[in-house]
């Protein structure tokens, strides 16, 4: 089975050890990069895993950085 493109909340913080908490922390002040589809919130792993690369930047607006590096 082929690893999936986005995934969820859970998912994202088994990934990335974190709780919830911070998890809805980082993704509401823009410091981490997601796709909202609805009211729905996803991750792209590749995106986790370039954030991590990166430093865990917790500062607003980093996601944006982040997806330009992962599209680069």
């Amino acid at each position: 089975m082929p690893d999936p493109l986005l995934i969820d909340t859970k998912a994202a913080q088994d990934l990335l050890s974190i709780g919830e908490r911070k998890l809805w922390e980082l993704t509401n002040a823009g410091a981490i990069p997601c796709h909202r589809l609805g009211r729905a919130v996803r991750y792209c792993p590749r995106e986790l895993a370039s954030w991590v690369a990166s430093g865990c930047p917790c500062e607003p607006g980093s996601a944006t950085r982040v997806r330009q590096e992962v599209r680069a």
